[in-house]
């Protein structure tokens, strides 16, 4: 076979499929993946990844014809599963859903569409009755996701998405191996000014039982606190420089007012603390933006690669009046300076 042929038969597109103990639902829904592929109108592939089931998931899957399955010998988690599934597929655009039956795998060739369009992310976002379970909890953790990348996160953990290879592996240290992994995906997207795009999809009730814990939410909360940290201290330290110059505030006025030594001698420690803060956070800041933006693009901000691996459509500034297109008006992009 000659290196031309090779390219050509490669696939584009690489769906990973996690699965728990999801035999039975796994067959339907990759069936279902199989034919939503074939509308794609490229090479694909499809790649399970067995977390360490202790039912019949991997026989199951291995029974859908073009099914690729990976066997974790243990439970290594929901991230580490996708992660190991990214690493072994052949794609340019990686594609990910779950196991369950909840998500429609019937949008992909849309969600396809706007990749070719030039997004480098696209996110289903969860829409319908079954999504609405714990909605003042949801609205709490999208403020929170909202905070910290300084624009609205209408869905940061929804397992239906596709993007680019050169998206994430230059993020791949930055990634959570368990069930936040999605919601890292999404926010160092973001972060990294990444085009993320999010479009409603169904979300359907799921077959079997949920493998989400409590723990899982306070691992959230203890990332998000991560990410704040590496992309973006400056959000960090705002509240705790607000606190202090209003307590310096506060303390100024009690003793000016009163004439207490001790309101004057907390006003200057807290002035001192803020301005101590004030420096450390700009440091930090600084620190957190070297090698942060993705340095593999062109003048145009499209994601550059090899001449034969790039998508039909993505054309650089050498490719001539495509090249020089921008990119659609339906394309929302993270912000650079978040």
């Amino acid at each position: 076979m000659t290196e031309q042929e090779g390219l050509r038969d490669r696939p584009r597109l690489t769906i990973v499929v996690p699965a728990l103990n999801e035999a039975g639902a796994i067959e339907g829904v990759l069936r279902r993946l199989r034919d939503a592929l074939a509308e794609v109108g490229c090479p694909a592939e499809v790649l399970v990844v067995d977390d360490g089931s202790r039912d019949e998931t991997a026989q199951r899957a291995a029974l859908v014809e073009g099914v690729r399955v990976l066997r974790n010998p243990v439970n290594l988690g929901y991230g580490h599963s996708l992660l190991r599934g990214i690493a072994a597929s052949r794609g340019e655009v990686i594609g990910i859903t779950d196991a369950d039956g909840t998500y429609p795998v019937g949008e992909i060739p849309a969600m396809w569409g706007l990749i070719e369009q030039g997004a480098d992310h696209v996110i289903g976002r969860r829409t319908g009755q079954h999504f609405r379970s714990h909605f003042s909890l949801r609205l709490f953790y999208r403020a929170l996701c909202g905070y910290v990348c300084g624009r609205d996160v209408p869905d940061a953990n929804s397992g239906l998405r596709l993007f680019r290879r050169a998206v994430v592996e230059p993020l791949r240290g930055d990634l959570c191996l368990g069930f936040s992994f999605t919601t890292s995906l999404t926010l160092t997207s973001l972060l990294s000014g990444h085009v993320v795009v999010f479009r409603d999809i169904a979300y359907d009730q799921r077959v079997g039982r949920s493998h989400v814990r409590p723990r899982d939410v306070l691992r959230t909360l203890q990332y998000l606190f991560q990410v704040i940290a590496v992309y973006n201290p400056l959000k960090l330290y705002l509240p705790l420089v607000l606190v202090a110059a209003l307590g310096a505030l506060v303390s100024g006025l009690y003793g000016v007012w009163l004439e207490r030594i001790g309101g004057m001698i907390s006003a200057v420690v807290l002035v001192a603390t803020t301005l101590l803060l004030i420096a450390i956070a700009a440091l930090a800041y600084v620190t957190s933006r070297v090698g942060l933006y993705p340095r593999d693009r062109d003048a145009w901000g499209v994601l550059a690669g090899k001449p034969g691996d790039r998508l039909a459509g993505q054309g650089r500034a050498s490719d001539g009046p495509a090249g020089r297109d921008a990119p659609p008006a339906s394309v929302a992009e993270g912000p650079r300076s978040p």
